[in-house]
Parts: structure tokens; sequence; C-alpha cells
């Protein structure tokens, strides 16, 4: 039996890579399992979308109570993993055996925030060693990338860690990334598995799920409704200005004023998947005539434009890697960035 966990330092995918992962295994021919043997309930949510997802992706029976069924406060795990650390590893295995029996290979998914909680990072150990599991930290881009936390983790892991992933890389990034990072956590004696890019697609939230978080009405071809929003932006330019800026993202929400016929119709003369129009007053015909032609939804808002900007964020940050389209992108961008044969040699596969 080989078994992976699968955990990171901060929000950085570990939904979408152990989903990404585990296919690659099935079309090996593997027989794959998944576990997420803890879920915090300070998280704000049960984590149950992302265990179906994963349960749904990898063709598993096992019901998401079993798969993921410990939901815990940070102060519960602490003294699980403490004070009831017999017990706890007890009944960790018995969970284990429910979704491990038949498998070649079982991906963990451990909780985030790996070196910088005290509790997440007890778990990470405690786990991997009950389960003989073997680990890769999945870290989020930043330049600034420190390689200290990461060693003090792969010491007191020693053998079990594999490497580090990293994601979420700009794609004007990519190549220094894989230049600078590979040669300092080599340095530090950690191997770099993957440098994932960023793709926005895969970030993105549909024109529907946008409407729904803001409470709005899609007055305006509503059957293109499905379409991804990558980018935000506020039409607050002046007219003369407007294409050239909306030309700067594609695939965006134009946030604009309902009383502001001319900064929509120049948003629709660039790469927009939907107008939130903010305000009471209701868009002018020949802006709903042109939304139309062009295929572009539009949500009406009851909020001003401060509320609106801030709900498109919030939905944007919480996006969710759920569907078979995602998924699909996912593994081609996989299959280029993740050394999948230096992984699964590491794993003995």
């Amino acid at each position: 039996m080989v078994v992976l966990y699968v955990t990171s330092v901060e929000a950085a995918g570990k939904t979408a890579l152990c989903a990404g992962i585990g296919r690659k295994l099935l079309g090996q021919g593997k027989k794959v399992g998944y576990f997420k043997p803890v879920q915090l309930s300070e998280a704000g949510d049960d984590g149950s979308k992302d265990v179906a997802f994963v349960k749904e992706a990898l063709g598993l029976t096992e019901s998401v109570d079993v798969l993921c069924p410990l939901h815990l406060s940070r102060k519960e795990l602490r003294r699980c993993l403490t004070d009831e650390e017999a017990d706890f590893a007890r009944g960790l295995k018995r969970a284990y055996a429910k979704v491990s029996k038949g498998k070649d290979v079982v991906l963990i998914e451990g909780l985030g925030e790996l070196g910088e909680d005290k509790v997440a990072t007890l778990a990470c150990y405690s786990i991997a060693e009950a389960l003989e599991a073997k680990v890769v930290v999945v870290l989020r881009y930043s330049p600034f990338l420190d390689t200290g936390e990461i060693t003090k983790v792969g010491k007191k892991l020693g053998q079990r860690l594999l490497g580090v992933i990293i994601n979420f890389v700009p794609e004007s990034s990519m190549e220094t990334a894989r230049l600078h990072f590979a040669e300092s956590f080599k340095k530090a004696g950690v191997k770099v598995l993957g440098v994932i890019p960023e793709v926005r697609s895969l970030l993105g939230v549909s024109v529907k799920d946008l409407a729904d978080v803001l409470k709005g009405e899609i007055v305006a071809c509503e059957e293109n409704a499905e379409g991804t929003v990558e980018n935000i932006m506020l039409g607050a330019m002046t007219p003369e200005s407007g294409v050239d800026y909306f030309r700067r993202k594609a695939n965006k929400a134009a946030i604009v004023r309902s009383d502001r016929a001319d900064m929509q119709l120049a948003a629709l003369e660039t790469s927009t998947r939907c107008l939130v129009l903010t305000g009471d007053a209701k868009p002018l015909q020949a802006v709903v005539i042109q939304a139309e032609d062009k295929r572009v939804p539009m949500v009406l808002v009851k909020q001003g434009i401060a509320e609106t900007v801030a709900g498109v964020e919030k939905v944007l940050a919480k996006a969710s890697f759920d569907t078979p389209q995602k998924l699909k992108k996912f593994e081609g961008v996989l299959e280029k960035s993740l050394d999948i044969k230096a992984l699964f040699s590491e794993l003995g596969l």
C-alpha cells in the first residue's frame, strides 16, 4: 500500500492536486483511494463540497462522511493529538481502513498552515507516522518564498518528505521560479517536484454563480450564464479611454453604474463575460441589444459599486475547483508542470 499525504503552508490547491494526481494514477491502472481525515470547524464550511468533488473525480463509492470522518475545532484537534494521542491514532486507523480496502494508493488531503500553525503541523507529523505516509508540501508562489520553514518541517519528517510543489506561478515568473527555487530548495535538501503555472480559467466562477452571490438579476443572454469569469474591472474611466481600459483584462466581469451606458458599450467591445450593473436605472435598450448581439449576460444588482466589487472579489477568492472541465484542463497542466515520473518513483510506483 502506498500512502501520500498532501499538505500546504496556506491555501495552495491541495484538493485539485489530489484529484489530478489520482486521475493520473487511475490512468496507469492503479486502484486509488482518497481520505481527508480532519476538517477544522473554524474553516467556515464542512469541506463536503471538495470531498464530493474528489469522490466523483476518482469514481469512489464511499460516502463523503467516510472519506472525511472528523470535524473538529482546533482546540479539540490539539487535545486529540496530545492528551488523547493513542485513542486518536486507533480511531484514525479504523477510519483509514474503510477507505484503503482494495486500493493500491491512497491520497490523504491534510490541513493547511503547515509550519505556521502548531496544531496543523502536529497533525501532519502524527497522521503521516500513524499511516506510514509519504508527504508532499504544496506551496503558493511568492517571489519571497522562504525555504527555512520547510527545512524545519523536513528535518522532523525525515525520509517521509518527498518534496515540494510550487503552485499558482504567474506565467511571466515560471522560468525564474524553476531555476531559482529549484536551486534554493536543493541547497536546503528539499526536492522541487513541480512548478505549476497560474491558469486564470481554473480560478474563475460562472456568471450564474456570480449573480447568485450578488443576488442579482440576469436580464440578457441568460443562456450564456455558465461562462467563466476570471477577472473583474471597474468601469470608472472616461468614455474616451473606455475601450483601451477594458482591453487590459480578458474574460472579465465589468462592473459599471447602470446610468453609464457609454462605459457599458465600451466594455462590450472587449473580452467581457458579463456586465454587472449597479444602481436603480434600467439599462438602455441600445446596450441590451448590443449585449445580446455579443452574447454577453447582463446582471442587475441593487447594491452600490463598493459593495458589488467586494462581493465579486470574495466569490473569486473562494472559487472552487469543482467542474469536470476544470479538472480535465488541470490534468493537462500537470502533465507539463509536475514531474510525475519523479513523484511516482519516490513513492515506489
